[in-house]
């Protein structure tokens, strides 16, 4: 068995393709419902062509619950998760993932694929293939095999598939605590209130000031995030707690 865990990001989508072209069988491609999704359109849109385009090469497809949504999870800490004090990314995924790896492969025979890749940017010089006993999840062999693909075949990968690049990190956190200005300004309306409600409820803010410009609140930094030059920045991709877990990918 062959476990695709990713988040239908760019990285989840290339990986998809090579499964597809490389003739990988019995494929299982697994997302998790952080419940703190971006509400947006073109993220939904997002989601679903690429569980569709995982169907239609004939593998199946599972999207999990987190056992306790972002929001619940702050809210049972009285306290955000933060690039400082991170985790959130076990809690959401590790847990829920492993829960549905020891039913379906109680023998612990599955090989989890992951979509991490090689970017000059990204500082991912260490990134290997293959990890033989994976503690992140239950010891299970993790197959790794865009880690050499340059972007050149990564981006063709992903248009092959009949996507166009994001060229920014999933939306299945929005926002992560990692987000950008860039990431920052792609915030709906409903995702701002949401944090919102949070913040007014933790009597603290989600992002601290001193790395906003001074911004205090979401609004405010959604509204510093709008006035920066608008880059995305590979390198954060696999930084912070999540990078065991595919998140951005």
């Amino acid at each position: 068995m062959h476990i695709v865990f990713g988040n239908y990001g760019d990285g989840t989508i290339a990986l998809i393709q090579w499964a597809h072209e490389n003739a990988l069988d019995n494929v299982s491609v697994c997302n998790i419902d952080t419940g703190f999704a971006s509400s947006s359109d073109i993220w939904q849109q997002q989601l679903e062509k690429g569980q569709a385009l995982a169907l239609g090469y004939g593998f199946t497809v599972k999207t999990l619950s987190a056992v306790m949504t972002w929001s619940e999870l702050a809210l049972k800490r009285k306290a955000f998760f933060s690039a400082q004090f991170s985790g959130c990314a076990g809690w959401l995924k590790g847990f829920a993932f492993l829960d549905y790896l020891d039913e379906v492969d109680p023998s612990c025979e599955a090989v989890i694929i992951l979509p991490k890749h090689v970017m000059p940017a990204r500082g991912d010089v260490l990134l290997q293939e293959w990890e033989s006993h994976s503690p992140h999840f239950g010891d299970r062999r993790v197959w790794q095999p865009l880690y050499n693909l340059a972007a050149p075949g990564f981006y063709g990968l992903i248009r092959r598939a009949g996507f166009s690049p994001l060229h920014h990190r999933s939306l299945e956190c929005a926002p992560c605590i990692h987000s950008t200005a860039a990431d920052l300004s792609r915030l709906t309306l409903s995702d701002q209130n949401r944090v919102a409600i949070l913040e007014q409820s933790l009597k603290q803010p989600l992002f601290a000031a001193s790395a906003f410009g001074g911004a205090q609140g979401i609004a405010a930094v959604v509204e510093w995030a709008e006035s920066q030059p608008l880059k995305d920045k590979q390198s954060e991709y696999h930084i912070g707690c999540g990078t065991p877990f595919a998140c951005g990918e």
